[in-house]
């Protein structure tokens, strides 16, 4: 006789109860039945399993070995059929890639609440080129990602875009005691004699952008800090050792930290929500691009700074 599940469910819960009535009470099955079957079982590993003792019913040397046995059996069956519905709850889940501030929540959170999606997965990546390269190879659905204006191609090919901001201003944060936060807008020449905190130089396309920018407009900047964790990075800002570059979309005052704008805009990046043509997320990217122009115009009052720039700016010239 071939062991099944079933035997060895039974041999567990014959062990763990100490009792063949009682275990047969929480198989459902009559005691009887549960007897025969362990009988059966017997026979086919060729001993005796349980005995009878002072404390009830126990496993024999032999029996031992078998439950632990049958223990490991159903433990690994049950991580395979926990893993199994994983996949089934993750199959047709949208994969939201990229790093794009509040809108990557709020484009979460709406999908969320559509009949059509059944979950969503949220994955957080600094690196557009990484971003988009799962895109392509079908680890992600749709991603929302800030391009830097480089002249080198960062979309790979079948991976198609909708712009959201063609030409979202970045701004700059600080200790709201520090002393340029009086100013609504500050000259970069001015913010450069304080140290920044940011990616090192040349390391990304954001970084070499950057670095392009002040460049040609004379300046070098001081970054003696090298964080790896945005909470390091806001913790330095609020202690007043650094300044460093924020999305447009940021809101001002908290914790310690307000948003000023760049004088003159001489830095911006292109934000886009990116998508697999063919796929269900192409035949609903008009739906999409339209409720992340909702969320994105519903972040006016985030800060003073990003209000001056969203009335100033024509809306065809937002998108």
């Amino acid at each position: 006789m071939e062991l099944e599940l079933r035997h060895l469910r039974a041999l567990v819960a014959i062990a763990d109860a100490h009792s063949l009535v009682r275990a047969a009470k929480a198989l459902h099955v009559s005691q009887p039945a549960l007897s025969g079957l362990l009988r059966r079982v017997e026979r086919s590993v060729g001993g005796s399993l349980f005995a009878r003792s002072p404390t009830g019913c126990v496993p024999t040397a032999l029996g031992e070995d078998v439950v632990a046995d049958a223990r490991a059996v159903l433990a690994g069956m049950s991580a395979l059929t926990e893993r199994a519905g994983a996949r089934r709850e993750s199959a047709g889940a949208v994969r939201v890639g990229g790093y794009s501030g509040f809108l990557h929540l709020a484009l979460a959170r709406w999908l969320r609440d559509q009949p059509w999606c059944p979950a969503v997965r949220v994955h957080e990546e600094q690196d557009e080129a990484r971003t988009l390269a799962a895109l392509a190879d079908g680890h992600l659905d749709l991603a929302l990602v800030y391009l830097a204006p480089l002249p080198d191609r960062v979309v790979p090919d079948g991976v198609e875009s909708v712009v959201v901001q063609a030409r979202e201003p970045v701004f700059v944060i600080l200790a709201e005691d520090h002393l340029l936060a009086s100013r609504a807008e500050i000259p970069l020449e001015e913010l450069a004699a304080y140290p920044w905190a940011d990616d090192p130089p040349w390391t990304t396309r954001w970084s070499a952008y950057l670095q392009d920018v002040c460049r040609q407009r004379g300046v070098v900047l001081d970054q003696p800090h090298r964080p790896q964790c945005l909470a390091t990075l806001l913790d330095l800002v609020r202690e007043g050792m650094a300044v460093a570059p924020a999305l447009a979309t940021r809101e001002d005052q908290r914790d310690g930290i307000v948003v000023r704008a760049i004088e003159d805009a001489p830095l911006w990046q292109e934000l886009r929500l990116c998508y697999r043509p063919g796929t269900a997320i192409a035949d609903r990217v008009g739906e999409l691009s339209q409720q992340v122009a909702r969320d994105y115009a519903n972040r006016q009052g985030c800060s003073a700074a990003f209000d001056r720039w969203w009335h100033r700016t024509p809306a065809g010239a937002r998108r």
